[in-house]
């Protein structure tokens, strides 16, 4: 009876260790998710900057202001991509045992592509200005002006709205994700109250048998 009773006792203490464990991963990946996501929300804002910046090179007065507003443009390009290559490395930490899904994975493609496209419209639209500045007939400066104009508004504009909807998309997708870790989460914490329980109420019940059968075995 008392080998029974301490082979219980072990079983709700692993139960107990394993629960406290599951959870404690579950939290972490939530946690983990949280991060990257506020930080991928922060990406529409610096893509905004980095767009705003574009903008202010074409309208740039002289060539000392524009390679001013070009030069700084690779490092805030840089920013937004890290920041989207961390999410992807936070993602897949959290989700190692899980595996990326086909829409995750979807998803995640479809921003890069996207970004890609927008920044090599973008860089195009810089080497346009750069070359109105560079050249010496007042006829072609204004025509590659115009040019990157039309470029920036048109090709880089409409990539621009692609990008920010593709994010939506994404984080839509993110907060599904978080969502079946918190399920999970949930019958994980159900799954052990059960074992918990039942072990618990066997433990009991073998130590009032012991109670009541003591008395017997005095008579």
């Amino acid at each position: 009876m008392n080998l029974l009773q301490i082979l219980i006792s072990l079983l709700i203490l692993s139960a107990g260790l394993w629960g406290g464990h599951s959870l404690s991963r579950v939290d972490q990946e939530l946690r983990v998710i949280y991060l990257a996501t506020a930080d991928l929300g922060h990406i529409n804002a610096k893509l905004i900057r980095y767009r705003t910046s574009v903008l202010r090179a074409i309208e740039a007065d002289s060539q000392k202001e524009f390679q001013a507003i070009a030069s700084a443009l690779p490092q805030r390009r840089s920013v937004i991509e890290q920041t989207i290559d961390q999410f992807i490395k936070a993602a897949d930490e959290a989700t190692a045992q899980r595996g990326r899904t086909a829409e995750e994975l979807r998803e995640l493609q479809a921003v890069k592509a996207r970004l890609a496209d927008y920044m090599a419209t973008s860089e195009q639209t810089i080497r346009l200005i750069q070359q109105r500045w560079e050249t010496t007939s007042p006829v072609e400066a204004r025509r590659l002006r115009e040019a990157a104009e039309e470029n920036a508004a048109e090709r880089a504009g409409t990539q621009f709205i692609d990008v920010t909807l593709e994010l939506d998309q994404l984080l839509e997708v993110v907060a599904k994700i978080a969502g079946e870790v918190r399920d999970e989460a949930d019958h994980q914490l159900r799954t052990m109250s059960t074992i918990v329980i039942g072990v618990s109420g066997l433990l009991a019940g073998l130590v009032l048998f012991k109670v009541t059968e003591s008395p017997r075995q005095k008579n």
